[in-house]
């Protein structure tokens, strides 16, 4: 219930600042939007303080003494971003903040959801293995784009220097043209700026397909790997034929841990317990009998 209300609440403070972007209903209900950013900023404080102290309670803190637990937690990326979701309303009472960073700091509460939703964590922990591999895919995109803009400026300057007047607006055509955009608002005339565009959009879609290739082979490995390790726990833990307590306490904290839904576990429980059955075991000592 508890979890349910705070992702209730990150989504209404996604919603109040859309609203409150708006100048009549700003001018209106301010009031209003005044009243529930104190609430949730209390309540996304309590929550925030609450993450602290029983972080020692948490892997890969629960090693460490329990106030450099709580230190190294504090400066993890998920704290850094629960911090920053509430740090400036409490710095705005003592020091001016432009509006529009503080709307913008507000919107970070939505990353916040990671802390509810299994997906997002895996995602993240994918991104952080493949940083190195995402980086050089966007390096190649990058020297892409400059080459295509730096080319495109030296064939069609001549035909329309309104348009492609530097290499800074031919950038932004290549951006564009190498999504696959479109936006239409710079285009080439000259046959050698079509012809040279044809190459870049074709090369655009392969480029830009790199890192997100990349980032849904991880999420799948990443996802089968995490299943096979509960499984391999499960299949361990029913070895004497019984699923104790103790067992299923830690079968539990792992899927957490893990971000696996409970329908998965669920099944390589009842698929363990099944071939557990089929086994006999020595009904004094709990030993298989082969």
């Amino acid at each position: 219930m508890l979890q349910r209300f705070i992702v209730g609440l990150i989504l209404l403070n996604g919603v109040a600042v859309i609203l409150e972007s708006n100048r009549a209903l700003h001018a209106t209900y301010g009031w209003l939007f005044s009243l529930f950013e104190l609430f949730s900023v209390a309540v996304f404080t309590l929550e925030y303080l609450g993450r602290v102290w029983v972080a020692v309670e948490r892997e890969p803190f629960a090693r460490f003494s329990p106030w450099r637990a709580r230190i190294r937690y504090v400066l993890s990326p998920m704290a850094l971003i629960d911090l920053l979701a509430i740090a400036p309303f409490y710095l705005a009472l003592f020091v001016a903040i432009d509006l529009r960073y503080l709307r913008f700091f507000r919107l970070l509460r939505l990353l916040k959801l990671s802390h509810y939703f299994d997906g997002l964590r895996i995602f993240s922990e994918v991104i952080r293995r493949e940083a190195t591999a995402i980086a050089a895919a966007m390096l190649t995109m990058l020297i892409l784009i400059i080459v295509s803009a730096c080319l495109m400026f030296s064939v069609e300057n001549a035909a329309q220097p309104g348009h492609f007047e530097s290499i800074t607006q031919a950038i932004w055509w290549a951006v564009v043209t190498l999504t696959t955009v479109g936006y239409g608002d710079i285009t080439p005339i000259t046959f050698a700026g079509k012809l040279l565009a044809m190459v870049i959009m074709m090369l655009g879609i392969g480029t830009m397909a790199l890192p997100a290739g990349i980032l849904a082979a991880r999420f799948s490995e990443e996802l089968n790997s995490r299943r096979e390790y509960v499984s391999r726990r499960v299949a361990t833990a029913y070895l004497d034929g019984v699923l104790d307590d103790d067992e299923e306490e830690t079968v539990r904290r792992l899927q957490k841990e893990l971000g696996l839904s409970r329908e998965i576990v669920d099944r390589m429980v009842s698929s363990h317990r099944h071939l557990a059955q089929q086994r006999s075991f020595c009904s004094h000592c709990g030993e298989r009998i082969d």
